[in-house]
Order: structure tokens, then sequence, then C-alpha cells
């Protein structure tokens, strides 16, 4: 798997998650952190990445 899809994947749908809350909500603190929220999208995915290529190599 390339190791660039899952941070893309989460900055993809913390994205998507925020312009539905935008839109559909009148909370405020989306705009505050937005930017954090997006940046740990990406980690997690970093993450979740790491997490397969560590599971891949002990079951091989």
């Amino acid at each position: 798997m390339n190791k660039k899809i899952l941070p893309a994947a989460g900055i993809i749908i913390v994205a998507i998650i925020l312009i539905a809350i935008n839109e559909l909500t009148e909370l405020t603190f989306i705009k505050d952190y937005a930017l954090i929220l997006i940046i740990a999208g990406m980690l997690l995915g970093v993450w979740l990445t790491k997490l397969s290529v560590k599971s891949k190599e002990k079951n091989d």
C-alpha cells in the first residue's frame, strides 16, 4: 500500500466532516480549531500507516 494514502484519507475525511458541521450547524469552535483538527487527521493517518506496516512485517 502506498504510504501516502492513509494520511491523505485522514485529511480528506476530517475536512469533509468539518465542512458538513460548518454548513449544518451554528457551532463556532469549528472555525477556531479547523487547522488543528485537519493536522490531527493527517497524523492519525500516518500512525495508521506505521501500524499497518508493522503488522505486515510481523506476519511475514
